[in-house]
């Protein structure tokens, strides 16, 4: 029983090896025809390949891309989507606004009354006047 495992087991890494290389071939054949690699034919699963394939095998790099990728574009709004997204704006505004108003009408604090002051006598103007002239010289004698 053994003898037919170790066959299998053989026959399996054997296949394994032959795939690897169909792919490595599809590489380098893609390469050179700037084509797309053809997919290989179904993979058995298998265990993981032995050392030496790895590191036999050659490693095929390509110079260009096959083909550019497109650039993301932005979406566009629908008429549709516009007029929507208009009236909920209104709304929004027309609900601040009201929100506003209601918080203006009801102050929290009522603001204290300025008090309104008598008219000056025709006495207090010209002593006032007086005043003012005498500290002006005043000024003008220290400056200069």
């Amino acid at each position: 029983m053994s003898q037919i495992s170790v066959a299998v087991k053989a026959r399996q890494t054997k296949i394994a090896q032959l795939q690897s290389q169909i792919e490595t071939l599809q590489r380098a054949a893609s390469i050179m025809g700037g084509g797309e690699i053809a997919p290989a034919k179904a993979k058995q699963k298998s265990k993981p390949k032995a050392k030496a394939t790895q590191t036999s095998r050659p490693q095929a790099k390509p110079t260009q891309k096959a083909t550019p990728q497109p650039t993301p574009k932005r979406r566009t709004m629908t008429a549709a989507q516009r007029v929507a997204v208009g009236r909920r704006m209104k709304a929004y505004w027309a609900k601040r606004k009201k929100a506003s108003a209601a918080a203006a009408a009801t102050p929290a604090q009522p603001t204290p009354k300025k008090r309104k002051r008598k008219p000056m006598s025709a006495a207090a103007k010209k002593a006032m006047s007086k005043r003012l002239k005498a500290s002006w010289a005043k000024r003008r004698k220290a400056k200069g």
